[in-house]
């Protein structure tokens, strides 16, 4: 699972530093995803998490693109590191939390 993580968010930052340089929310998604990077890896507190938004900028920058690989990618790493490493209220407060 880790390295999956890491490897999807490699892939996503790769795919992102592609575009064109002038987009504006290119280096928020590039910085959110290496902050994500380090959380995954366990080098960083992951207490900012709550704070992502590059799953909702990326699909909204990127609605109607043939391919929406990336925009499902970005949006899974979030939700992913916001599941496994967020306090039940915090994911109350974003909306994803589960009833067990």
């Amino acid at each position: 699972m880790l390295m999956d993580i890491i490897a999807s968010i490699q892939w996503a930052a790769k795919v992102i530093e592609s575009l064109p340089s002038e987009l504006p929310w290119r280096e928020s998604v590039l910085a959110q995803l290496s902050y994500c990077e380090v959380v995954a890896k366990g080098s960083e507190s992951p207490e900012r998490l709550e704070t992502l938004d590059m799953g909702w900028i990326v699909s909204r920058e990127l609605d109607g693109y043939e391919s929406n690989t990336l925009q499902s990618t970005v949006s899974s790493i979030q939700y992913e590191l916001q599941q496994s490493h967020l306090s039940y209220a915090a994911k109350v407060r974003l909306g994803i939390h589960k009833r067990i």
